[in-house]
């Protein structure tokens, strides 16, 4: 189950009413609502991606277009994981064979207009299916399309809150150009205030997604435990993260 773009335009709006000290091209109307909830999809889906799992098979070489991946977006998009020779995965009731690319079973290749995962030790043919799991930008929008489930729904709220009182912010600012005695005052001090609620809607989205800080790429885990999905271990000098 989904929401649609439209849910949180109206979730948004119930929790934050009008502006009616700004006008003119102040004005935070709908538009401005529209792009608060863009900006909060996007900075959720840095925070949490959407995973897509998509099976590709070979052509007898070893370069294979990242293109070539249906919802890839060139520098937001990762790779977690490539699971070789897969068709008979679960049929056959066998264990993934991942490939790692710390110990250089795949890698990336760059030409000046392509950029392609490499595999330099095997050359798949078109019998040969590997399964790649990589993340991608969610969507929201009013149709069924949409990709972010029910329990993030609160925190897109929070988040989407959150940058309209940036964009408010801003436009107290602009509103208090050029200064006009106490009205500068008050417009300032407004300013300052929607900086504080977007603060702490951001911490109340953080909270929601499961901390103050974001796990995904940055969790610590024992080293007796075998990393799941092509994730690894970094080695910072004696730190293992």
């Amino acid at each position: 189950m989904s929401f649609t773009r439209q849910d949180i335009h109206t979730n948004v709006r119930s929790l934050v009413g009008d502006f009616p000290l700004f006008t003119g091209d102040n004005e935070i109307g709908e538009a401005e609502v529209d792009l608060a909830i863009e900006q909060a999809v996007n900075r959720f889906s840095r925070d949490v991606p959407r995973e897509i799992i998509e099976d590709e098979v070979g052509d007898d070489g070893k370069y294979y277009p990242l293109t070539n991946l249906t919802s890839w977006e060139h520098d937001f998009s990762e790779i977690l994981a490539i699971d070789y020779d897969s068709g008979t995965r679960v049929s056959g009731d066998e264990l993934p064979g991942w490939l790692s690319l710390d110990e250089g079973d795949w890698k990336f290749y760059e030409d000046a207009s392509v950029k392609y995962f490499v595999f330099p030790l095997l050359s798949p043919d078109s019998g040969t299916t590997y399964r790649i799991r990589y993340t991608c930008r969610h969507t929201l929008n009013d149709a069924d399309s949409s990709t972010i489930t029910e329990q993030y729904k609160i925190a897109i709220i929070y988040l989407s809150v959150s940058e309209l009182m940036l964009i408010a912010s801003l436009h107290a600012e602009k509103a208090s150009d050029p200064p006009a005695g106490a009205e500068f005052i008050t417009m300032r001090n407004k300013g300052s205030g929607y900086e504080s609620i977007a603060k702490k809607y951001e911490e109340k989205y953080l909270m929601e997604i499961g901390g103050k800080t974001v796990p995904a790429g940055t969790a610590n885990r024992d080293f007796d435990t075998i990393p799941t999905f092509g994730s690894g271990y970094f080695f910072h000098g004696s730190r293992i993260t």
